[in-house]
């Protein structure tokens, strides 16, 4: 199969990073910057949006990229949702008074967590209808 030139320039430039020294997340923070920046220089482009599972190192690395918060953070909803379960169940295992019938079983929880993700998706963009939609799942 024959490679194309754009494949062959970026070869050529390619610097390979496998060896790097440090953690995972300092890892995500220092290729997101590379990528942003590189997207000028390479393409001409300038990146708008951010979207991030909920570690907002990688985004405080690249937001101010192209000028003062230049680069907007978009959050995963199914990332959120996944963490309001996961807080719920970690509640209910340091806290053994709130398990049982009537608490917080994991229907229960799994239930508010889709509840909570319902009512962020249907609310994108209106505050106040996602507050009133959270505290409606509660007492549902």
């Amino acid at each position: 199969m024959p490679r194309s030139i754009e494949s062959e320039t970026f070869t050529a430039d390619h610097v390979c990073h496998s060896n790097f020294q440090g953690s995972a997340l300092k890892m995500e923070a220092v290729c997101a910057t590379r990528n942003f920046q590189r997207s000028i220089v390479k393409r001409g482009l300038k990146y708008a949006h951010h979207y991030v599972d909920g570690d907002s190192k990688g985004f405080i690395s690249v937001k101010d990229t192209y000028g003062k918060d230049s680069v907007t953070k978009y959050e995963c909803i199914g990332h959120a949702q996944k963490r309001v379960g996961a807080r719920l169940r970690k509640l209910k295992s340091k806290n053994k008074n709130q398990s049982g019938k009537g608490k917080l079983t994991d229907s229960f929880i799994d239930r508010l967590q889709n509840y909570y993700g319902i009512a962020v998706r249907s609310n994108v963009g209106n505050l106040s209808g996602l507050q009133q939609n959270v505290i409606a799942a509660l007492f549902h």
